[in-house]
C-alpha cells in the first residue's frame, strides 16, 4: 500500500545557520529519544550540489507538518527557506537568541524585515532553547495522538513492560525518519538488528496501526508509513 500524499504527520523541518547545527543536534538527539517527532535538517554535509540541495530543502519543507527557523544573526538561506514555507502555508515559528551579542547581530542583519505578527520564540541559553523545544514537542498534534493511543496500548502492563514497549514504539517511529514509506519486512529487519524479535516488532506494528499512528498491512511487499 503506497502513501498518496507527501505530508508526513510527525516531520518538523528545521532551518538554521549552519554554525548553530551542533547546538541543535545535541538537543534534537535527546528529543527524538523521547518524542515521536522527526526533525529534518538539510545542509552542506549531505553531499548535494546547490541545485540538488535546494530541491531537497523544498521537498522536506513541503512534506513537514511544521517548520522551525532560527533567525539568529540573520541568514540569507534561512530567510529563503522561511519565505518558501510561508508561501506553501506550512505552520511555522521563528526562534531567536536573546543573548546580547546574538540579538545585536540579528538587529543589524534581520532575517525578515518585518517580524510583526510572526510567531517568535526567544531563548537566551542552550538550556532555554532545549526547554522551548521540549514544550514544542509536547504540544505537537502527533505527540498528543501518540501519547493518548500509547496509554491505551500500555494499559494494564507492569512499569517495566510499559517502559520496554514505549522504547520499541519510539524505535518503530524512528525507523521511518525521513522516509515517505518503508517496506514492512525491511523495518522488521532493521529492528531485529537492534535486538528485537520479529514477533515483538510485528505485534507493535499491529498495535500502532490499529491506533492510527502508522499505516501498514500484512504481506511480504507491504509498506509502512506515518499516519
Amino acid at each position: 500500500m503506497a502513501k498518496d500524499n507527501r505530508f508526513i504527520q510527525n516531520q518538523v523541518f528545521v532551518g538554521l545557520p549552519w554554525k548553530n547545527r551542533e547546538k541543535y543536534d545535541d538537543i534534537i538527539h535527546k528529543l527524538e529519544n523521547k518524542y515521536p517527532l522527526y526533525f529534518a535538517m538539510v545542509g552542506r554535509d549531505d553531499g548535494q550540489n546547490a541545485e540538488e540541495l535546494l530541491s531537497l530543502i523544498k521537498q522536506r519543507i513541503e512534506s513537514s507538518s511544521f517548520a522551525i527557523f532560527d533567525a539568529t544573526g540573520g541568514n540569507a538561506n534561512v530567510s529563503l527557506e522561511y519565505g518558501y514555507a510561508e508561501g506553501k502555508e506550512i505552520s511555522r515559528a521563528i526562534f531567536l537568541s536573546a543573548h546580547k551579542a546574538a540579538a545585536k547581530s540579528s538587529a543589524i542583519s534581520p532575517i525578515i524585515s518585518d517580524l510583526t505578527g510572526k510567531r517568535r520564540i526567544q531563548y537566551k541559553t542552550e538550556k532555554t532553547l532545549a526547554r522551548e523545544l521540549h514544550k514544542f514537542c509536547r504540544e505537537h498534534d502527533y505527540t498528543k495522538r501518540f501519547e493518548k493511543e500509547l496509554s491505551k496500548i500500555l494499559k494494564g502492563k507492569s512499569k517495566g513492560d510499559k517502559k520496554s514497549a514505549r522504547t520499541l514504539a519510539i524505535k518503530v517511529i524512528r525507523a521511518l525518519d525521513g522516509k515517505q514509506q518503508m517496506r514492512r519486512a525491511e523495518l522488521i529487519q532493521n529492528l531485529q538488528a537492534k535486538g528485537y524479535s520479529n514477533d515483538d516488532t510485528d505485534e507493535m506494528l499491529k498495535k500502532l496501526n490499529s491506533a492510527g499512528l502508522i499505516d501498514c498491512t500484512v504481506g511480504r511487499y507491504s509498506d509502512v508509513y506515518i499516519a
